[in-house]
């Protein structure tokens, strides 16, 4: 599947709006392209419009997901949300970046502002944003180019090495080729043995539930972003315990219950088939790179 070239700049602090400025995470950061109109040009497979401006657009990290720094007024462990941040950051050129204390995830002061860099993607996600492969610098290819991204290249993009690294999740959705999301997954599962990053303290997963008692203990902990995305409204609606969650997700089978193709299994599924919840205990059944994400339908 041929990828879009997109040359231009990340950003991530706007002189003239400090305080309101772009606020990056491990998995998504701010780009103008140098020229927008390529954005209109990408496929939308949940239907929604590129959110755009004179100021650029969010990317999206494609094939990993990132602890949260910030989620409806909610955070995941901070140490590994943050060690990813600035993995980030430090991976596509930016150098002394630092935070303001009162607004942690909003740059105060950087050496750059913004630096050149270039992403490959192939659609826009049901927020409007870029999802693609990100690498710092001009690419070798034209802006625009159409670019047929094989292993080899996408192990060299930032994406890739987060994930090596362990500092984020695999997140493998449908619209990612079948040679990539293999690719991708195998990085996981190298991460994972080698107990690199988060790994060492992962939990909610085949290896063992996570108990959390309410939010403030979710806060602390390392577990599979989705599912943390999915927990935080859930206990906001005021539930006491997770008895309920498993009917709570197929009670919206668009914004709650994704539906996935688990490996080894031929019927179709959703997230659902693979938690347990029960009490005050949270578990995945599988790990995030053995099953594939089909995107939110068009809206």
């Amino acid at each position: 599947m041929p990828y879009t070239l997109l040359a231009g700049e990340f950003v991530i602090r706007y002189p003239d709006l400090p305080r309101g400025g772009p606020q990056p995470d491990g998995d998504t950061v701010k780009f103008t392209p140098d020229s927008p109109a390529l954005v209109d040009t990408l496929p939308r497979p949940s239907g929604g419009r590129p959110d755009i401006n004179q100021r650029g657009i969010s990317v999206r990290l494609e094939a990993i997901d990132a602890l949260e720094t910030h989620f409806e007024g909610a955070h995941q462990e901070l140490a590994g949300a943050n060690a990813a941040r600035d993995e980030l950051l430090r991976a596509l050129g930016f150098t002394g970046v630092t935070f303001f204390p009162e607004l942690p995830n909003t740059v105060e002061s950087a050496d750059q502002d913004r630096v050149r860099g270039h992403v490959l993607s192939n659609g826009i996600d049901a927020n409007g944003r870029v999802i693609g492969f990100v690498e710092p610098g001009d690419a070798a290819e034209p802006d625009g180019a159409q670019v047929f991204l094989d292993e080899p290249r996408a192990r060299r993009t930032v994406n890739a090495a987060l994930l090596a690294d362990g500092l984020v999740y695999a997140a493998l959705y449908s619209t990612l080729p079948a040679s990539l999301r293999a690719e991708f997954a195998q990085t996981a599962r190298a991460a994972r043995a080698a107990g690199a990053g988060l790994w060492r303290r992962a939990t909610a997963d085949p290896d063992g539930p996570a108990q959390i008692a309410d939010r403030a203990a979710l806060e602390t902990l390392v577990l599979w972003p989705k599912l943390f995305r999915r927990l935080v409204p859930y206990l906001a609606e005021g539930a006491d315990g997770f008895d309920g969650f498993d009917a709570w997700l197929r009670a919206d089978p668009v914004n709650r219950d994704d539906q996935i193709v688990v490996a080894g299994r031929t019927e179709p599924a959703r997230l659902h088939d693979v938690v347990i919840a029960a009490g005050d205990h949270v578990q995945l059944t599988a790990w995030p790179e053995d099953f594939v994400i089909t995107p939110d339908p068009p809206g």
